[in-house]
């Protein structure tokens, strides 16, 4: 039976793995082909240039965006993607061998971390949801909010009560993330045997499936924002 836990997971992961690929590829190769008003340094000064790159760069850390739309939803989006990197940054242990000394290092943030990611989430849901009262919220949206709720709290879960086996499971990820085991790699030794590990780490594919591709391409949308922005208050500047 653990044989077949473990090949039915690995072989789910490896095919979440293509197609999440596959569409990030291929909506990059849209974006790429798209219309653009120009190139980089064309039309532009280096230094404008430079300043586009930074002014889009700070939008995408502190979504400043956002902040001047909403400033109550800012707070919890800003808190939920500051938590979300720290959490990712510990995960990567389960992926790297060796992991980095810097890895190690970012535990203990991550953990914490781990910890506010569920209310931040919960707060974003509340806000959205207060926002929208009278109207029907946006289901796509609702539901991966509703599926990143449920994974923070599962993983809030695992470090607070229901502590699966840690080896067992950098065994089980290495495994999960190398096709090449399917068919020459050695079995993990043990599965993580704990029902919330493999509700998180289904829901965690389920997440990478339905994730909107569009989010990767947000820097480069930023920066033709911010160009646009420029190229507009020239234009009004000359006129």
């Amino acid at each position: 039976m653990g044989t077949i836990l473990i090949y039915f997971l690995s072989i789910t992961a490896l095919l979440v793995y293509a197609v999440f690929v596959i569409r990030t590829a291929a909506h990059l190769a849209l974006w790429l082909k798209g219309p653009s008003e120009e190139k980089p340094g064309q039309g532009h000064s280096m230094g404008a240039y430079g300043k586009n790159i930074v002014a889009a760069v700070l939008d995408v850390i502190f979504l400043r965006r956002l902040f001047r739309v909403n400033p109550v939803l800012w707070i919890g989006e800003w808190v939920f993607h500051a938590s979300f990197f720290l959490v990712l940054i510990r995960h990567l242990r389960y992926f790297l061998t060796p992991v980095p000394q810097f890895i190690w290092q970012m535990q203990t943030a991550g953990r914490i971390a781990g910890y506010i990611m569920p209310f931040s989430l919960l707060y974003i849901i509340i806000i959205k949801g207060a926002a929208n009262r009278g109207r029907q919220m946006f289901a796509y949206n609702v539901f991966l909010l509703s599926v990143l709720f449920i994974i923070s709290s599962l993983g809030f879960l695992m470090s607070v009560y229901f502590h699966p086996n840690v080896v067992a499971v950098k065994e089980f990820m290495m495994f999960a993330l190398d096709p090449r085991a399917l068919f020459w790699g050695t079995m993990p030794e043990s599965m993580p045997g704990s029902a919330p590990f493999y509700a998180h780490f289904l829901l965690a594919l389920a997440l990478l499936l339905y994730l909107p591709t569009h989010i990767f391409a947000a820097p480069f949308t930023m920066y033709e924002a911010k160009k646009r922005e420029r190229s507009m208050q020239r234009i009004m500047h000359y006129e």
